[in-house]
């Protein structure tokens, strides 16, 4: 069996003027992570051959010392833990003029370490994307033989996203631009996400044609749909609805921000609550992405676990605490307390009203 090999480009390029920050959008901390961060991990998980990073101008330096050319660790953008460290070096390539998506993913060809068989489009700004359900996409493609494949979406209607349009027999033919839609395109439930895997040569090769769009002039991405279609007929797109419409959303602006935030802290509460973690008020408890938290474990109201925090077995952690890149031993109590960079023995107290930094208790 033929090990096919993946490569991933991320377009991180956005100006992101919406944030209203000195801060890049894709800096922007989210639950312990940048946005960029979350789909940085979920690049790694699907362990490719490459992952280039395409960046604006301004921004290149900044991501490349947050992350490093060889995946080192980095800050992330509140002054908190590392950042997930990949396995294999990120490279940047620079998008000095805002073009569109397709002359985004144009300006990767010319960096790229090593071929791969396929290549993932990814998005900067999509940190609620699941690496199974990328991974899925990437199966889908594979499996079909098509020369795209994409992750869509249902809603209604998925405003501020482009459309999916099938034939009668329910066959992708093409994706349209929400701003470019008729209205009864408009009308139509099944968004794009804007994630696309494709055949890689074909890709690389199939840039090239794309025509600027008379309405924004800008290269789409989307387009490389309809014209696989044209060069291949039935068959040659495909694509898989997320079972979660949240995986497609984008981060514009501080608003979306919020709302993604509170998916992630949804889902990192479910997951401890499934591992037998009790969480007394899940409104009033956060927990960053790559905290670990014991079994049999209490998070009382007003509970903040930040960073790379690990909480033991049987602990009881609140009311109005919060713990930073610390260790807390099992069988502890921590209540009405700040408690950072600090480790705490098994069984200990801490607090009421304790501020414990850099030392062991």
């Amino acid at each position: 069996m033929i090990d096919l090999q993946l490569g991933i480009v991320v377009i991180a390029a956005g100006q992101g003027t919406r944030m209203r920050s000195a801060l890049p959008k894709v800096l922007h901390p989210l639950c312990g992570r940048t946005l960029l961060g979350h789909v940085l991990a979920v690049a790694d998980a699907l362990a490719p051959v490459y992952t280039v990073v395409v960046l604006s101008p301004d921004t290149v330096e900044q991501v490349r010392e947050r992350f490093g050319a060889s995946g080192r660790k980095g800050r992330d953008g509140d002054g908190g833990h590392d950042e997930v460290s990949a396995g294999h070096p990120y490279v940047y390539a620079v998008q000095a003029e805002q073009l569109g998506t397709g002359h985004a993913v144009l300006q990767a060809r010319s960096s790229l370490p090593v071929p791969s068989d396929d290549v993932l489009v990814l998005y900067g700004d999509t940190p609620l994307l699941r690496a199974e359900t990328a991974r899925a996409v990437v199966d889908l493609r594979r499996a079909t033989g098509a020369l795209v494949g994409l992750m869509s979406f249902h809603a209604d209607p998925p405003a501020g996203y482009g459309r999916v349009l099938r034939d009668a027999a329910g066959q992708v033919v093409e994706l349209v631009e929400e701003r470019n839609a008729t209205p009864e395109q408009y009308a139509i439930g099944e968004g794009n996400s804007g994630i696309m895997c494709f055949d890689a040569a074909w890709l690389w090769e199939a840039l090239d044609r794309i025509r600027r769009n008379p309405l924004k002039g800008e290269y789409y991405l989307t387009d490389l749909v309809a014209m696989a279609v044209a060069q291949r007929g039935r068959g040659a797109a495909v694509a898989r609805p997320a079972s979660d419409a949240r995986e497609a959303w984008g981060v514009n602006d501080r608003a979306q921000l919020a709302q993604a935030a509170a998916v992630l802290r949804e889902r990192i509460l479910d997951q401890l609550m499934g591992a037998g973690v009790t969480v007394t008020d899940p409104a009033t408890t956060y927990v960053d992405v790559d905290v670990t938290v014991g079994a049999d474990t209490t998070l009382l109201p007003g509970t903040l676990l930040r960073g790379a925090t690990r909480i033991g077995p049987g602990c009881k952690i609140g009311p109005h605490t919060t713990i930073v890149d610390s260790a807390i031993g099992g069988g502890a109590r921590v209540r009405y307390a700040l408690v950072e960079r600090a480790a705490v023995a098994e069984g200990a107290t801490i607090g009421p009203f304790e501020h414990v930094a850099g030392e062991s208790r």
